[in-house]
């Protein structure tokens, strides 16, 4: 059974009894990216509505993590209006989800997620310069850094007494500058990395930290040289993505006015 198809399934089961409205959800990470190896976990995101009564009262849900051990994978559900206003923040997680290739997506409606796709370019601007390499940078001073999750993996902590640097964020660096600097210059976010070989690369070590660190401080400057150069607004439009917001929940909810 493909990937694909077992997620689906085990989400039928999960969401069965759900109050729920389900706009979204799809495979994310690596194997969205391409740069999933035999090691790879698998990812998801996912946008929900809630019922009324956590839009209009005060009940409150923002999201649901789907838990690993209990599926087979992980990620998680965000309500709606949660993932919104990361996503118009240009936040690089939840923004890829309207970005990812079609075939990544597990679920779909055909009302309101259309209209998320449909206005996507509208919900882009040059913030995104600071909010993609900004994250890609502070990983880069990490890189050098011990932390937790190596620390409690047996391969990822021999792969950086090895090379010296974690291997697995190096590889995300890169991958989140090139999505940086295709959005600011083609105006579009491409999740499914034609440059995957390369990145697939760093993450086998090919490249030492040296070289790492060289070819990562050109990419910034061609980041800001880009940020210069870019058709992209400064900041989005907020009315549309205001009106947009509302639109949606209120043809949820059946307001007419």
């Amino acid at each position: 059974m493909k990937i694909k198809e077992i997620v689906e399934q085990r989400l039928k089961e999960v969401f069965k009894d759900s109050p729920f409205h389900i706009i979204a959800i799809a495979i994310t990470g690596s194997i969205a990216y391409g740069m999933n190896t035999k090691d790879s976990d698998i990812d998801i995101m996912g946008i929900f509505l809630p019922p009324y009564e956590y839009i209009l009262g005060v009940k409150n849900v923002e999201q649901v993590i789907i838990n690993k051990n209990e599926s087979g994978f992980e990620g998680t559900m965000f309500s709606f209006s949660k993932w919104y206003n990361l996503m118009i923040q240009q936040n690089p997680n939840t923004q890829e989800l309207i970005w990812t290739s079609d075939n990544m997506y597990v679920y779909k409606d055909d009302k309101y997620f259309n209209w998320l796709l449909e206005n996507r370019k509208e919900l882009l601007s040059k913030k995104l310069k600071h909010s993609y390499s900004g994250y890609a940078y502070g990983q880069i001073q990490r890189l050098k850094a011990l932390n937790e999750k190596v620390n409690q993996n047996k391969k990822r902590l021999e792969e950086f007494e090895k090379f010296g640097y974690s291997l697995k964020n190096a590889s995300h660096v890169f991958r989140l500058l090139n999505m940086c600097l295709d959005g600011l210059v083609e105006g579009e976010i491409q999740v499914l990395r034609p440059e995957r070989q390369f990145l697939l690369a760093i993450r086998e070590g090919k490249y030492t930290y040296d070289e790492i660190s060289k070819m990562s401080d050109d990419k910034m400057k061609l980041i800001d040289e880009a940020f210069v150069r870019s058709n992209l607004r400064n900041k989005i439009d907020i009315d549309f993505a205001n009106n947009l917001h509302l639109k949606i929940l209120k043809d949820y909810l059946g307001i007419k006015s």
